[in-house]
């Protein structure tokens, strides 16, 4: 029988010691005899230590044990026909219709391990993960073992690539093991007649698609108010018709419906989302569990301090309304987490320090006659109406209806260098920011002459600018879909759904909450590609042409001699502590 590592064989010395460790016999003691009369006469005997050596069951224990650790060491192995060149690169689909038929996939895979070299294992998600390079069966199996799906669409082509440049100059096969229910990327039977082109690489796809009755969530919509969010949940049945409990939970309490759907219907489903984390879950077990909870979180909302500069104009209403805001009409500018600067507002150089020191202002604009220096746009008159208000750059006057603001007049002004243009009046800036120093400065000329304090959206209006510029996180900056990736810039503590990692990229590829420096999101998969398990056809399973000829593939056998060594050593045990007993 070969080995590995030979030399390891010197282990086997290991005995010479027990031996002698059996063979040491106590010191003689002398005794005077009376007589010798009946002292026996003849030919010597066996002395009592090599009766012992030999008898003695645990000196052959300990023998079987070491002899067994010493040639589980050297590596033995027998031979085996392969294919030449041995090298085999796996490409597991990962995605989360594979729930469904994981196991039948880990089958498919197991069938080809004994027969190469060299097994690597690539898994396909939205971004292809080498699990191990160039490993043997045994490690293979280990690895495959602890793989599992995730909330996430796969991009085959790209694990295909990677897979290829495993396998580098000297080719080999790749074995793509999937459902083939829907991929992102390329399409996959493109990228095999790509790769398969230099004549080194043979690929076979292996369908492991069991199908299933699936249900799922598989959009989701908010909508701001103040302190809350009415959220929408689109509910589609990929199945038999069917009766459906669904159960909302969240800070603002729990609360249960059932809905029948017939099959290949939706259902929509609305509540309030209060700060915090708030669940829709279908309660039910079908193929796809990551598509049966959608996670609503609302960020926090600490107390804000607001000091208000002026005459009590509809902006000062609309501040006193909302949630989480202490609104105060004098005050010391460094308590304050954000100064409006309102009409008729008596200012001095302490808000230019206030703002250069990180101050956050927000400046209604009432005439034309003031353009103090910290603005971002310089007033240079005043118009009269209708204005055509256009959007130039999203961010928190999302979901206001602009176009049907009324505008009677309004100030003219051009925009200073590096502020931000957010809406326009015919042309000139009527909202605006930029950063001077350390702070933030907001331009509000929407409130001069319009019917703006009139409409619903207004208080929604101030809540996410108010919320924009003293830095609470957007609704949409706390929900996202599974399969992205975000950058965090430097390795970070971060505890997922199923666990704490640390990386320097938050890679959303489960459902549920993230938390990180203090913040938390929510991720969702909401994709029906992967929740919908029919398909039209399966894949042509192709054939490994790039390598066809047989040759001589080792096969570990250590694991042998371990599991010999064990029992052994469990035997030991037991014999001491029946000794102890007796």
């Amino acid at each position: 029988m070969p080995f590995r590592n030979p030399l390891a064989l010197l282990g086997l010395l290991s005995i010479i010691p027990l031996i002698i460790i059996y063979l040491i016999r106590p010191r003689p003691r002398e005794i005077p005899f009376s007589s010798t009369l009946f002292l026996r006469e003849g030919e010597a005997e066996r002395s009592a230590v090599l009766s012992r050596l030999i008898s003695d069951p645990l000196f052959w224990v300990q023998l079987l044990v070491l002899c067994s650790l010493s040639v589980a060491a050297a590596g033995p192995y027998t031979t085996t026909s392969g294919i030449a060149g041995s090298h085999l690169v796996i490409v597991l689909d990962g995605s989360a219709s594979m729930e469904s038929s994981f196991s039948e996939a880990l089958r498919l895979a197991g069938t080809y391990l004994d027969s190469y070299e060299k097994i690597s294992i690539v898994l396909a998600e939205n971004v292809p993960i080498a699990v191990l390079q160039e490993g043997s069966s045994s490690e293979a199996r280990d690895a495959l073992a602890h793989l599992g799906p995730k909330a996430v669409s796969a991009d085959l082509s790209s694990a295909m690539t990677m897979a290829s440049n495993l396998l580098g100059n000297a080719g080999g096969n790749i074995l793509v093991v999937s459902d083939f229910v829907s991929w992102t990327g390329d399409d996959p039977e493109a990228t095999r007649k790509l790769l398969e082109a230099d004549g080194r690489t043979g690929i076979v796809f292996a369908d492991s698609y069991r199908g299933g009755d699936n249900v799922a969530i598989v959009g989701g919509w908010d909508v701001p108010g103040t302190g809350y969010v009415n959220h929408t949940a689109l509910i589609h049945n990929f199945g038999q018709a069917r009766t459906l409990p669904i159960t909302i939970t969240g800070p603002g309490g729990s609360s249960s419906e059932t809905a029948s759907l017939a099959s290949g219907q939706d259902f929509y489903i609305s509540f309030t989302a209060y700060p915090g984390v708030n669940r829709v879950t279908l309660d039910l077990q079908d193929s796809v569990a990551s598509d049966n909870t959608a996670f609503v979180y609302v960020p926090q909302l600490g107390m804000k301090r607001v000091l208000y500069l002026g005459e009590a104009k509809p902006a000062l209403a609309a501040l006193r309304s909302l949630p989480n805001v202490d609104v105060e009409t004098s005050g010391d500018y460094s308590d304050f987490d954000l100064i409006v600067v309102a009409r008729n507002a008596s200012m001095d150089g302490k808000l230019n320090r206030y703002i250069d020191g990180g101050g956050r202002v927000i400046y209604i604009a009432y005439g034309k006659d003031e353009s103090p220096e910290y603005l971002p746009v310089r007033v240079t008159g005043e118009a009269e109406g209708p204005a055509n208000l256009w959007v130039r750059s999203t961010g928190f006057e999302e979901g206001i209806h602009f176009d049907e603001i009324g505008i009677f007049s309004y100030i003219e002004a051009t925009a200073r260098r590096n502020s931000v243009t957010m809406v326009e009046a015919n042309g000139a800036p009527i909202l605006a920011y930029w950063q001077l120093g350390q702070g933030t400065v907001i331009y509000d000329g929407l409130e001069k002459d319009s019917d703006f304090h009139l409409r619903p959206e207004y208080p929604v209006f101030w809540y996410q600018m108010v919320n924009w510029i003293t830095g609470v996180p957007d609704i949409a900056d706390s929900n996202h879909k599974t399969g992205e990736i975000i950058p965090l810039g430097a390795a970070t503590a971060i505890e997922t759904p199923s666990g704490t990692l640390t990386s320097s990229s938050l890679d959303l590829d489960e459902a549920g909450i993230y938390r990180y420096r203090g913040e938390a999101l929510a991720a969702n998969l909401y994709d029906s590609r992967e929740s919908d398990l029919g398909r039209a056809s399966g894949p042509e399973a192709g054939e490994f042409h790039g390598s066809s000829r047989e040759t001589l593939v080792e096969k570990d056998l250590s694991d042998w001699p371990i599991a010999l060594a064990v029992l052994a050593i469990l035997l030991e045990l037991a014999i001491m502590r029946w000794r102890r007993e007796t």
